[in-house]
């Protein structure tokens, strides 16, 4: 009898982790991040607007997509459910989306990932920094890895029957990134990475990361003016290892966004015995793998205790 009673405890403990989440919940969860407080799932997939709603090509795609409110996928491979959502603001009477999609820091909302972790859900944003005009997105499976298909609109279009573009994301490290095929592990042996102002043109400054070292050149790094060099140094093998990850190699050698007196970074990467990769990007949106790259190595800055070189 003990058995019986134990053995139904533990199938009804099981059953209660394998539970799926209903749309409220779902909801409740998004709604509990105040920035994520007035959005709805997205139950139709037209953009309000005549003119796009129009175009056959964008009804044939709206149409073959099949697009849905919720799919669910155990991205990160942890046994649990993830959900990828997408949202809008309500609508006024005529159809009009009330609110702009883009928030103070260039994000869009519109596309969320509700990532399992060990203290309930994460929140990923896919539409971060603006990288993509993201209008909807749904689930897919390549090589029994679940994946993220992104549907955009683009920035610029002059054939009306061509305003969408696709890409595909990844969930890596718990985290959203761009999907890479195979894995990279290029020997890389120098980092430089070169800031550009933006209402102030020029060079901010230049840092070299290398395994034994940190240079900084700096003419505008906070109250820093000349050649420094930093005492921190075990972050370069994460580095390394972040960009093999996004397979920094065939990203593209130059990104741009439409704006004026935008801040601009430069990566350029030695590896290989000499071998070289440059990565202009004006507007610092080129990827989401680069948006978190820079980010990373703003963090190993700001730790610094930088010592003048005379």
């Amino acid at each position: 009898m003990k058995f019986i009673i134990l053995f139904l405890g533990l199938f009804l403990i099981l059953s209660c982790e394998k539970k799926d989440l209903t749309d409220q919940q779902i909801l409740e969860i998004i709604h509990a991040d105040k920035n994520y407080k007035d959005l709805v799932l997205k139950t139709d997939f037209w953009t309000g607007e005549n003119f796009i709603d129009s175009i056959k090509s964008f009804r044939k795609i709206i149409a073959k997509e099949n697009l849905k409110p919720i799919y669910k996928a155990d991205f990160n491979q942890d046994g649990k459910q993830d959900y990828l959502v997408n949202l809008e603001y309500p609508k006024d009477s005529s159809g009009n989306v009330v609110k702009m999609y883009i928030d103070p820091d260039g994000d869009t909302k519109n596309c969320v990932v509700l990532l399992s972790t060990s203290n309930g859900y994460k929140i990923l944003n896919s539409g971060r920094k603006g990288v993509y005009a993201i209008f909807s997105a749904k689930t897919i499976n390549y090589n029994d890895q679940n994946l993220i298909k992104v549907l955009n609109f683009k920035p610029r279009f002059d054939d009306l029957n061509d305003i969408l573009k696709f890409d595909t994301l990844m969930i890596r490290n718990n985290e959203l990134t761009e999907f890479v095929k195979t894995k990279n592990n290029h020997l890389i042996s120098e980092i430089i990475f070169t800031q550009f102002g933006g209402y102030v043109p020029g060079v901010y400054y230049t840092l070299s990361l290398k395994k034994d070292s940190i240079i900084l050149n700096s003419k505008f790094y906070k109250n820093l003016e000349g050649n420094f060099f930093g005492n921190n140094k075990q972050d370069f093998e994460n580095l390394d290892s972040y960009l093999n990850g996004i397979d920094f190699k065939n990203l593209k050698e130059k990104y741009f966004i439409d704006c004026s007196d935008c801040p601009a970074t430069e990566i350029k990467v030695v590896y290989d015995n000499g071998k070289t990769k440059t990565i202009y990007d004006y507007g610092e949106r080129g990827s989401l793998g680069l948006v978190k790259f820079y980010a990373a190595v703003r963090a190993i800055m700001e730790k610094q205790k930088w010592q003048k070189i005379d």
